[in-house]
């Protein structure tokens, strides 16, 4: 039996600190971003011209003319109760993950090198604090989105419900998604996809197939987070029986694949940026620059578990960058037509 399991008895209560570190925040770029990005593109389809005496002419030339945006109060709720639910359900999530990686042998004292990896062992953190911290946040997560629901359209229950199962199925169940290869998708499309659709839907009552483009950066680059993660952890997860993409792919193989996403995610937002217009690839031009002086640090790491924490900061800044690029490209649309 682990190390980790064999002395559950060594283990304390729930900390703040522990708390903060089962929550992992670091991670919460994948939650924050696409309630920013589903409620900016509701923003951007309800904003209306300010007047003719605001256009911007240089040399006779229109470049361009303020926007306003149609913003109440109710859509202001509707939108810090959207980023309560997602950022409660991330923190869910990882905790969850957390524990169910502990109780399952996964993590151990022995093979646990890192102390944002597991938060159980390095905060002598008795097990069932971390489930009931995970719940709690779960909690936390369905009382804002019925909140949500209440005030925008029940429609809403059922992406919440869909959201729910994926979190769940992602730790639990006969087989967690995490000890797959379909769980980078299930995470992005969890995250970039169905938080930013819900965010839109609930700020505009309606759908529309234009909220879709900005999420294909969002998409990609928090999977590429996970994936990140699961290459690092190749061999312990072999050792564990967790068939994740990585396992399966080789490390070599998953390292090209994750450099072949990280362009992508770059070019989904080179092309969204272009459809919104020239403004709003500044802020693009300059991610790409950043982009480049980034992408060393790749090289000079082996992706296994020693370098888990600069490869994790690495892909989490890559993801922040694209993130922060296509959040500002779509507030300049916003303000700015």
């Amino acid at each position: 039996m682990p190390v980790a399991r064999r002395n559950q008895d060594r283990y304390g209560p729930l900390t703040p600190r522990a708390a903060w570190q089962l929550a992992a925040p670091p991670s919460w770029v994948a939650s924050i971003g696409p309630v920013l990005v589903g409620g900016l593109m509701a923003l951007l389809v309800n904003s209306t011209s300010l007047v003719t005496g605001t256009e911007l002419r240089i040399f006779g030339f229109f470049l361009g003319a303020l926007r306003r945006p149609a913003l109440s109060f109710r859509m202001v709720a509707l939108w810090v109760l959207m980023l309560v639910c997602a950022v409660a359900a991330q923190s869910a999530a990882n905790a969850l993950n957390d524990y169910k990686d502990f109780v399952a042998g996964t993590d151990t004292e022995e093979n646990c090198t890192d102390a944002t990896d597991a938060s159980i062992i390095y905060n002598r953190l008795e097990p069932k604090s971390a489930r009931d911290f995970g719940i709690a946040c779960l909690i936390v997560a369905l009382a804002a989105g019925i909140a949500v629901s209440l005030m925008s359209t029940p429609w809403l229950l059922l992406l919440g419900a869909i959201g729910a199962v994926a979190l769940l199925s992602y730790s639990y169940g006969p087989v967690p998604v995490s000890y797959l290869p379909l769980g980078e998708l299930v995470s992005g499309l969890t995250f970039g996809l169905l938080i930013a659709v819900a965010t839109f839907i609930a700020l505009t009552g309606y759908f529309n197939w234009l909220v879709l483009l900005p999420c294909i950066q969002q998409i990609i680059s928090i999977a590429l987070i996970m994936m990140t993660n699961n290459i690092c952890d190749i061999e312990r997860d072999q050792k564990s029986g967790r068939h994740t993409l990585p396992v399966l792919l080789g490390r070599k193989r998953a390292l090209t694949v994750l450099a072949v996403g990280d362009m992508m995610a770059l070019a989904s937002l080179v092309v969204f940026a272009a459809l919104l217009g020239w403004l709003s690839c500044i802020p693009v031009l300059i991610a790409c620059v950043m982009f480049s002086g980034l992408l060393p640090r790749f090289s000079s790491l082996h992706f296994d578990v020693r370098d888990r924490p600069q490869a994790m900061a690495v892909s989490m800044r890559l993801a922040c960058l694209l993130g922060a690029a296509n959040v500002v490209a779509l507030l300049l649309a916003v303000f700015w037509h």
